[in-house]
């Protein structure tokens, strides 16, 4: 690999530099520290999209806040990085239809979108079965496909049914929560083919594998995010497009505009609450607030200390709660070679340790580029392996499909985000059977003083950027009225 290449250019340190950086430095006015014991309105734990859009929302309205991040910058799934000398987006990347917070946020900030590529062939290669083709209908074999279309419809049917916010009061809750998505694969498909394209997709969207999910939990997702077809689509669906720069820009310019309201380098561990209030503390600082609004997925809210403690059904959620496991990796070329044989390096495949992947390449410029992931059991296989093990690994997984000029890149980049301290996973949190049912009454439920707020909590496209973005309106909206009141 050529390591020179992998140095930002003068263009993309720019750009590094004026948005998020890696600490408070690079946002000027940005709290790294705060006196003890400030008193706010409310105190905002996590500098995610969605506390974040939460603290905006709160100060428009004329309330005081603070933001406590654990991390050295803000973003939280979403984080620059550089492969090739091009500025690439480490999480969070994708925008559709839909989408209509984070879409009127970039238009506000004057980041443009640009179309995701898709011009030429696919390539699908499921239970044995390879083959080139162009759309978003995968080329199976006749019966497989007919039965592909089926299953489809079938979960859009099933997911059309479910309560986008109260899924577990369907009247076929209990026993789509019984059972995981694996199940349901194993009882309503026969053709291997289409088995393996619907575990590769849940695993895709949700980052585990068919069998850790329910099918509740499935359809709960699917309805809030337009539909399962929606979801996995690049036409028309959630990876229609991106933003010039990278969406991580959002947050640096949210932050920015927060000024010293958010504080970095403080991770929360104990929040106690009192008649009058909540103290919140970050190590050897405290803060006291009207509310507290914790954005964490419920996973990583279970770890602070709660005095008094959580209700035993929002404990028991937060222990049953995992989020997925994905490692995101962006691969740089001096070309996009894979476009002169007429691919459009989308790959969707069981064969291989890393994939699905995308083509990625720089706008107007002559470099190339593939994005893609790590999902599921892969990812945690990969997860505490060498760097460049893993770039091994892509590199030949890429050459089987695209040719042996995958194997001689200009930059690589990857992002394990099961292994970074202060987030442990992603996309979102990913409920096993039982969960929902169960304890999910508990998700958005206030504990007397604090509110829950980030992506799981979303009623529109929960596990996005625009889901995060929504929950913490939504939080936002709440806590101002009982603010208010």
């Amino acid at each position: 690999m050529d390591r020179k290449a992998d140095r930002p250019s003068r263009r993309a340190t720019f750009g590094l530099g004026l948005g998020l950086g890696v600490g408070a430095a690079a946002l000027p006015g940005m709290a790294a520290a705060a006196p003890a014991h400030p008193s706010v309105d409310v105190v905002v734990v996590g500098a995610g999209f969605a506390g974040l859009s939460a603290a905006r929302a709160l100060r428009a309205a004329g309330h005081s806040v603070v933001v406590l991040e654990a991390d050295d910058r803000v973003g939280g799934r979403t984080k620059p990085g550089v492969s090739g000398g091009e500025v690439v987006d480490l999480g969070g990347q994708w925008v559709g239809p839909g989408q209509t917070r984070v879409l009127a946020l970039a238009k506000e900030f004057g980041v443009a979108t640009y179309p995701q590529a898709y011009a030429g062939r696919n390539i699908v290669d499921l239970a044995g079965h390879r083959a080139e083709y162009e759309g978003d209908i995968p080329a199976l074999e006749p019966k497989a496909l007919s039965e592909f279309a089926a299953t489809i419809g079938k979960i859009e049917a099933l997911a059309a049914k479910t309560p986008i916010r109260r899924p577990w009061t369907t009247p076929d809750a209990e026993a789509l929560d019984a059972q995981t998505v694996e199940t349901w694969i194993l009882a309503n498909i026969a053709t291997p083919a289409v088995r393996s394209a619907i575990r590769v997709l849940v695993r895709t969207l949700l980052c585990v594998e068919a069998s850790d999910v329910s099918m509740l939990a499935l359809l709960a997702y699917a309805g809030a995010g337009g539909g399962f077809t929606h979801m996995i689509a690049t036409r028309g669906g959630a990876q229609e497009a991106m933003l010039e720069g990278g969406i991580w820009q959002l947050a640096a310019r949210l932050a920015k505009g927060l000024g010293p309201a958010v504080v970095l380098n403080a991770p929360v561990t104990a929040i106690a609450q009192d008649a009058r209030g909540v103290t919140v503390t970050a190590g050897a600082r405290t803060w006291r607030g009207r509310y507290a609004i914790v954005t964490a997925p419920p996973t990583l809210a279970g770890r602070i200390r709660y005095s008094p403690p959580l209700p035993a059904l929002r404990d028991g959620l937060t222990q049953r709660m995992p989020l997925g496991c994905v490692i995101k990796v962006h691969v740089a070329y001096a070309r996009p070679f894979w476009r002169e044989a007429g691919l459009n390096g989308q790959v969707l495949s069981d064969r291989t340790e890393f994939g699905p992947w995308f083509d990625h390449s720089p706008v107007g410029k002559p470099g190339g580029g593939i994005v893609g992931f790590f999902v599921g059991r892969a990812a945690q296989v990969w997860a505490d392996r060498p760097a460049e093990a893993r770039r091994a690994q892509v590199l030949k997984d890429l050459a089987s499909y695209l040719g042996e000029a995958a194997l001689t890149p200009t930059g690589y980049v990857d992002e394990v985000w099961a292994a970074s301290e202060w987030h442990r996973g992603g996309y979102m949190s990913a409920p096993g059977p039982g969960v929902l049912t169960g304890f999910g009454a508990a998700l958005r439920e206030p504990v007397g003083r604090i509110h829950w707020s980030g992506t799981e909590t979303a009623e529109a496209n929960p596990g996005y950027i625009d889901g995060a973005i929504w929950s913490g309106e939504h939080s936002a909206a709440v806590v101002g009225g009982l603010l208010r009141g």
